[in-house]
């Protein structure tokens, strides 16, 4: 079994503020066994695993789409942002990755409507730490899940060193191949697990963006 937290934004995101650099000794602290990059619109370029270390990075993006934002886990180039969900998800399938709708009912920003889509994701983000009404919208997403027969995970949405692994998945194998991780997600090997990040942290974000003007 392995922990994986799989929506980490760094300060490469325009409102994330958690330096890379940092992430192998937060992730060791946190007790999780790796993350998943995803910034907005920015592709990771950390190493995939650390063998000295033992943590595992995935690289990702977390995509503006016309709908809402879209998650790619295991692609090695970028995709444009605005373009619509669909096409976002068959361009990230021809790149070899997994497409996942992060926070599908986010009652305070725009989000994909996985129901209007022809072309299925491979995930449901149906934890999410950074949820509003946490409970409310845990249980809407495991129910739009379930009906749409798609695997669930879970990840910290983090934008601060805190906040990573409140949330993450857990995954049914034992490997740390890229590979075999992206594999177990397809397949629905995966345990979403977590809890909503704490007000403190969550004034703590706002009030960096703030000084910072990056939000």
């Amino acid at each position: 079994m392995i922990k994986l937290d799989l929506h980490v934004h760094t300060l490469y995101s325009y409102d994330g503020f958690t330096d890379p650099k940092l992430m192998i000794d937060v992730v060791k602290r946190k007790g999780i066994d790796g993350v998943a990059i995803t910034d907005h619109d920015v592709l990771s370029n950390i190493k995939f695993f650390n063998e000295k270390n033992n943590i595992i990075i995935l690289n990702g993006i977390e995509i503006s789409t016309s709908e809402g934002h879209l998650i790619a886990l295991g692609i090695n180039q970028s995709i444009k942002k605005g373009l619509s969900a669909e096409e976002t998800i068959e361009k990230i399938h021809e790149l070899s990755g997994i497409a996942i709708i992060p926070h599908p009912n986010d009652f305070l920003a725009k989000s994909i409507n996985p129901f209007k889509l022809s072309i299925k994701p491979d995930a449901i983000e149906v934890i999410n730490s950074s949820f509003s009404f946490f409970s409310l919208e845990k249980r809407i997403a495991e129910r739009i899940a379930k009906k749409l027969c798609l695997p669930m995970v879970g990840g910290s949405d983090s934008h601060i060193p805190e906040t990573i692994g409140d949330a993450y998945t857990t995954l049914t194998i034992d490997s740390h191949s890229i590979d075999d991780i992206l594999e177990a997600i397809r397949k629905g090997k995966t345990f979403p697990k977590g809890r909503a990040t704490s007000i403190v942290n969550k004034v703590k974000k706002v009030y960096l963006q703030i000084k910072s003007r990056k939000y």
